[in-house]
């Protein structure tokens, strides 16, 4: 049976009412840390990305222990272009870890190779009786307030600047399709895979049963041979 929306609205309401520290944390997608194990969000990127952790963390305090946010890579992808140039060699990544202190910010990283990345906090004084909560976006490109730095140091004009955010925008997009296309292929090389295994392994098993059927009926008969059954 759907749930009622003015169900839920009432419940929402009550909660707040009780626990107004659950409904005083910012915009950003929020998640709840109650350990000092890391708690990552996974994230897919294409090369030459400069990627952008804009976060929050309302309930930080340096004085009870350090809090880190790292961006490190998870799997790199199976490169189209390695398949192209087999000389071609994947660059090392360089694992970003940076310890915040202020209640919001942002945090950037060039990505040079294209791949599933996760961007983890880690925060020292979290406790299940200590729970800690975390706002994490993950964007791609310049900020607005990269944009406006910029244009203030360059006396660039409104028209220079929307050229400059559509040229970025531009370049995420074709950027974004090439590691669409990459991953299209990695995609359909499991699905051959997938399909030549599905191909091969009914006649190995009818082989085996073949063999195992024939070598059964033998040693019956011998059987029966050996006490002049038949």
């Amino acid at each position: 049976r759907p749930t009622s929306w003015p169900l839920l609205l009432v419940v929402a309401a009550s909660a707040c009412a009780l626990l107004p520290s659950l409904c005083s944390a910012g915009t950003l997608p929020t998640m709840l840390v109650e350990s000092g194990k890391p708690k990552c969000v996974l994230v897919s990127v294409p090369m030459d990305t400069q990627l952008r952790v804009d976060y929050e963390a309302p309930d930080i305090d340096s004085g009870k222990g350090p809090v880190w946010i790292t961006i490190n890579r998870s799997r790199p992808m199976e490169s189209l272009r390695d398949k192209m140039l087999p000389g071609r060699k994947q660059k090392d990544f360089t694992p970003l870890s940076e310890e915040i202190k202020a209640k919001e910010g942002s945090i950037k990283h060039v990505i040079e190779e294209d791949g599933e990345l996760s961007v983890c906090v880690r925060a020292s004084p979290a406790s299940s009786k200590n729970p800690m909560r975390f706002g994490l976006a993950v964007h791609t490109g310049k900020s607005k307030s990269e944009l406006t730095k910029k244009r203030d140091e360059e006396h660039l004009s409104g028209m220079e600047i929307s050229l400059e955010r559509l040229t970025d925008a531009m370049e995420d997009i074709l950027d974004e399709a090439d590691f669409a296309k990459e991953r299209e292929m990695v995609f359909h090389n499991q699905s051959r895979s997938m399909a030549q295994a599905s191909v091969y392994w009914p006649i190995l098993h009818l082989s085996v049963l073949a063999i195992t059927g024939v070598t059964m009926a033998n040693h019956i008969v011998r059987f029966f041979k050996t006490h002049h059954i038949i």
